[in-house]
């Protein structure tokens, strides 16, 4: 299974620092060509995304993420101080795909 992460180059070597596999992405286009890729890679594990993608997901692939578990997508706080506007509940409800 693969670590993965997609964001900016400096996001990028953050996380490769750490052990992940990085993609840089610059748009919501590369960004929505990248997962296309990775989410059909039965190799894919966990995809860790900046958080300023977090809506281009919910529009494109949020559908097709919530009847799996894997590969998992989880956002992160980007470089650039952008946070999702959602209480801990709502984000642990995207991430793991259930509502409480």
């Amino acid at each position: 299974m693969r670590l993965l992460f997609l964001g900016n180059k400096e996001e990028c070597v953050g996380f490769a620092l750490a052990g992940a596999e990085s993609v840089t992405v610059e748009s919501e286009e590369a960004f929505a060509r990248q997962m296309e890729k990775l989410l059909a890679d039965s190799r894919s594990g966990l995809i860790i995304a900046a958080d300023r993608f977090f809506e281009c997901y919910e529009k494109r692939f949020s559908k097709e993420g919530k009847k799996r578990a894997v590969p998992a997508v989880v956002f992160v706080p980007s470089i650039e101080g952008r946070h999702l506007e959602r209480d801990i509940k709502g984000y642990l409800s995207g991430v793991l795909g259930i509502r409480f």
